[in-house]
C-alpha cells in the first residue's frame, strides 16, 4: 500500500503552502475517507471537562455544554464568539484591543483562568484559533477542584483535534461580506502501514475588512494565519505518546469600539475613531507533548507539559477625551510564557461493594509576563489641530521605554476525586484540593497564598435515560496586597476572593436517546471583593476592605439533539438575577452587574429538506442589559435572526462536495453587542457568507 507514504507527501506539501491542496489530494491520495454528520445531529454523549474522566452526560453532577464540530462547520465560525453564542450562559464582553471577553453565568472569564486547551490552562488574551478545534465544552459553576484559580461562572475548555486511523482531506474556501475571505486545509491518517502513528495538518488564511470606516474614510483590515501539527504514537499497545505545535498570527488595525453621549446614544456608530496607524500584531505558539499509558485492567495515566509564548506589539491612538482636552496614544510590547504540566491518574476500581472511579493528580502553571511601554499626550482632543496631524508621533515608540515591567507567579494544586457507584439509582462525587499560588511583582513583592477546595455531589437515576443531582463546588481568585499607599490599608494581605456554588438539576435522555434535555436552578455567591471606603479629610484618602460581594441566582434550560429524522436543534435559555454588594458605594450596592441580561436565549436548527440538502435557522436573543455597574446606561433588548442552506454533492465514493450559503443577522437588525462602560460593541449588520468545502 502507498497510502500511508503518500499522506505524508501531502502534508509536507500542505505545510509548505495551502493553494491548490485539492489537486495534490488527487493525485496522491487513495485511501480516503468522507466526513459526515453524526446520527444525532448536535448532541454530545459524553464530556472530558466537569471530571477529567470521560463520562456520561447523565452521571456528571452540574450544567455542560458541548458545541461541536458538526454546529461549528454548519455555522462557519471563525471566532470563539461565534462558537459561545449557542450558549446562552455565555454573553458576550468588550472586544476592544481585538480580542474576546466573555461572562459566564454573569461572572467574566479571565484571560488567565477563564480558559483550557484540551483540559490545561490556556493564555486567552487573543482571538482563538477556531480552525484547529473539534468541540468547544463550556462547564458552568465554580471549578477550582480540578482547576484551581478560576472564576465562580465556570470555564471554556477549547478540545483540539485529534489524527485520525485513516485518510481524511477537507479543503475549504470561504467568501463573503466586507472583502471577508478564509482558505482551510485538513489533512490527517496514518503515516505508516501499522498505524501506529499518525499526523495531522490544519492551515488557514484569513482576510476581512471590517463593516465599520475610520473617520478619515480607511478600511480597517485584519490578517490571521492559523497553523497546527498533531501526531499520535503508539510506543506499545498499552502507550501512546503526543505531540502538537500550533501558530497563531494576526495583525488587525485596532477598533476600540464607540462611546456613548449622555443621553445613551452611541456616537457615530459606523465610525472607527482610532487612527489608520493603531494596530495590533499578535504572534502566539502553544506547542507540548503529552502520554497516556494504560497501567493495568484498572488504572490508567494522563500527563502532559505544554508552553504558550504569546508575543505581541500595540499601538493605539485613543483620541477620546481623556484627561482635560487631551487624547492619550500609546506603544507597547508585550511578552507572555504560559508553562502548564499534569499527572493525572484514574482508576476504575471496586471496594467495600461499591464502585469507584477515582482521579488523583496534580498540576501547575507557571506565568511569566514582560512589558514595555511608551506614551504620548497630545494638544488637542482633535487630532487635526496636533502638530502631528494624523501621523503616528515620533516620541511614540516603545523601545524609549528603559524600565521593563516584569511579573510572574506560579499555581500548583493537589487534587482527589472519587465517583462513587453505590447501584443503577445512585451516585456520589465527592474530591477534594490542597492548591498553593505565589506572586511576584515588577517590585520584588512577593505573596503565597494556599487554599483547600471541595466539591460534593449526589446522583439519583430515577430512571435509565435520565438523572437528578445535587452539587456544591467552590472557587477561588488570589488577590495582590494593597500597594496604594494613600489607602489605610497599605501593605495589607488580601484574602482570595472565593465562589460558592449550590445547584439542583435534571438530566434525560429523550427520543430513544437522541435528544438530551437538561435543566437547572443555581445560586452561586463570590465573597471577599475589594471594596473601597471613602475617607475624606483622614489622613487617607480610602481604606480597602474585601466586605464586597455579588450573588447570581439563575435557572437554565437546554436539548441537543434531533427532534425527528429530518429535524436537529440545538438551544438554550437562562434566566439570570444577579446583584452587586457593596457597603460603601451606594451607587452600586444593590444593582445588577453591567453586561448582564436578565433572560437570554439561544437556538440554531436543521432541518434536511432531501437527503443532501438542509436549511438552517438560527436565533440568538438577549434582554435588556446595564452598560455599567452604577446602572445610568441601558442597552435595549434584541434578537438575532441568522440562516442558512447547504447541499452535499457526492461525487463518487471517495469524493464529496458541499456547498453552503449562510447570512448572518437576516433582518439587518440594529443592536449593541458587549463592551464596557466607556466603550460599547455595536452590531454588525446583515453580512453573507458563500462557502465550498472538498471532503476526498
Amino acid at each position: 500500500m502507498h497510502a500511508k507514504s503518500h499522506l505524508a507527501i501531502l502534508i509536507g506539501a500542505v505545510l509548505a503552502s495551502s493553494p491548490a491542496i485539492a489537486e495534490t489530494v488527487a493525485a496522491e491520495t487513495d485511501e480516503h475517507m468522507v466526513v459526515s454528520g453524526r446520527d444525532y445531529g448536535f448532541k454530545a454523549d459524553t464530556n472530558t471537562t466537569a471530571m477529567k474522566i470521560e463520562a456520561t452526560q447523565l452521571e456528571t453532577p452540574g450544567q455542560v455544554s458541548v458545541i461541536d464540530e458538526t454546529l461549528i462547520d454548519e455555522q462557519r465560525a471563525s471566532t470563539l464568539g461565534e462558537v459561545l453564542k449557542n450558549d446562552s450562559s455565555v454573553s458576550a464582553g468588550s472586544t476592544a484591543t481585538n480580542r474576546e471577553k466573555f461572562l459566564l453565568r454573569g461572572f467574566e472569564l479571565q484571560s488567565s483562568s477563564g480558559y483550557l486547551r484540551d483540559g490545561n490552562p490556556h493564555w486567552s488574551h487573543y482571538r482563538q484559533p477556531i480552525e484547529l478545534l473539534e468541540r468547544v465544552e463550556v462547564l458552568k459553576g465554580p471549578a477550582g477542584l480540578l482547576y484551581g484559580k478560576s472564576a465562580p461562572g465556570g470555564l471554556v475548555n477549547m478540545i483540539a483535534k485529534k489524527p485520525t486511523h485513516n485518510t481524511q482531506v477537507t479543503v475549504s474556501q470561504d467568501i463573503g461580506s466586507n472583502d471577508y475571505q478564509r482558505t482551510m486545509a485538513d489533512v490527517s491518517g496514518s503515516l505508516n502501514d501499522e498505524q501506529t502513528l499518525r499526523g495531522r495538518v490544519i492551515v488557514s488564511t484569513e482576510n476581512q475588512n471590517s463593516w465599520r470606516t475610520r473617520f478619515d474614510g480607511s478600511d480597517v483590515e485584519r490578517e490571521r494565519f492559523v497553523g497546527g501539527v498533531f501526531v499520535d504514537y503508539d510506543l506499545t499497545d498499552s502507550v501512546m505518546l503526543s505531540a502538537h505545535y500550533d501558530r497563531t498570527d494576526e495583525q488587525s488595525d485596532l477598533d476600540n469600539g464607540s462611546k456613548v453621549d449622555a443621553n445613551g446614544n452611541v456616537i457615530d456608530p459606523k465610525v472607527v475613531k482610532d487612527l489608520h496607524w493603531a494596530e495590533t500584531d499578535n504572534d502566539v505558539a502553544n506547542y507540548g507533548v503529552n502520554v497516556q499509558a494504560h497501567l493495568s485492567d484498572s488504572w490508567s495515566l494522563h500527563a502532559g507539559v505544554n508552553r504558550q509564548f504569546y508575543e505581541r506589539r500595540r499601538t493605539e491612538s485613543d483620541i477620546h477625551l481623556d484627561k482635560g482636552t487631551h487624547y492619550k496614544s500609546s506603544d507597547r510590547h508585550d511578552e507572555w510564557t504560559f508553562d502548564t504540566a499534569n499527572v493525572d491518574f484514574v482508576g476504575d476500581v471496586d471496594g467495600f461493594g461499591v464502585n469507584h472511579r477515582l482521579l488523583a493528580g496534580v498540576n501547575g502553571l507557571h506565568y511569566d509576563y514582560k512589558m514595555l511601554y511608551s506614551s504620548f499626550n497630545s494638544c488637542s482632543a482633535d487630532p487635526t489641530a496636533c502638530e502631528n496631524g494624523f501621523e503616528k508621533p515620533p516620541e511614540l515608540d516603545y523601545t524609549n521605554d528603559d524600565t521593563l515591567s516584569h511579573s510572574k507567579s506560579q499555581h500548583y494544586g493537589f487534587y482527589l476525586q472519587d465517583l462513587v457507584t453505590f447501584n443503577d439509582q445512585w451516585q456520589v462525587l465527592a474530591g477534594l484540593r490542597f492548591a498553593i499560588d505565589k506572586s511576584e511583582s515588577s517590585k520584588g513583592k512577593k505573596d503565597d497564598h494556599s487554599n483547600i477546595l471541595p466539591k460534593f455531589g449526589v446522583i439519583y437515576h430515577p430512571a435509565a435515560n435520565g438523572s437528578i443531582y445535587a452539587m456544591y463546588s467552590e472557587s477561588f481568585e488570589p488577590l495582590g496586597d494593597i500597594t496604594d499607599e494613600s489607602d489605610a490599608s497599605f501593605g495589607a494581605e488580601q484574602d482570595p476572593m472565593k465562589g460558592y456554588l449550590y445547584e439542583l438539576g435534571s438530566k434525560w435522555e429523550l427520543l430513544d436517546d437522541k435528544l438530551f434535555v437538561s435543566g437547572a436552578l443555581f445560586q452561586i455567591t463570590q465573597e471577599n471583593i475589594q471594596v473601597k471606603e471613602d475617607l475624606t479629610g483622614s489622613t487617607f484618602d480610602t481604606r480597602t476592605t474585601q466586605a464586597g460581594e455579588q450573588v447570581h441566582k439563575g435557572a437554565e434550560l437546554s436539548a441537543t439533539g434531533l427532534i425527528t429524522e429530518s429535524l436537529s436543534l440545538s438551544g438554550s435559555m437562562t434566566y439570570l438575577d444577579a446583584e452587586i454588594k457593596d457597603p460603601f458605594d451606594a451607587s452600586i450596592d444593590g444593582k445588577r452587574p453591567a453586561e448582564v441580561a436578565e433572560f437570554t436565549a439561544s437556538i440554531w436548527t436543521r432541518y434536511q429538506i432531501q437527503p443532501r440538502t438542509s436549511l438552517n435557522l438560527g436565533a440568538v436573543h438577549v434582554g435588556d442589559r446595564y452598560g455599567d455597574d452604577k446602572n445610568t446606561f441601558e442597552k435595549d433588548a434584541y434578537t438575532r435572526v441568522d440562516a442558512g442552506v447547504a447541499h452535499n454533492l457526492k461525487y463518487n465514493d471517495d469524493l464529496e462536495f458541499v456547498f453552503r450559503a449562510n447570512v448572518e443577522n437576516l433582518f439587518d437588525k440594529d443592536y449593541l453587542a458587549g463592551g464596557s462602560a466607556s466603550r460599547v460593541v455595536v452590531g454588525a449588520p446583515r453580512s453573507y457568507k458563500a462557502t465550498l468545502q472538498i471532503k476526498y
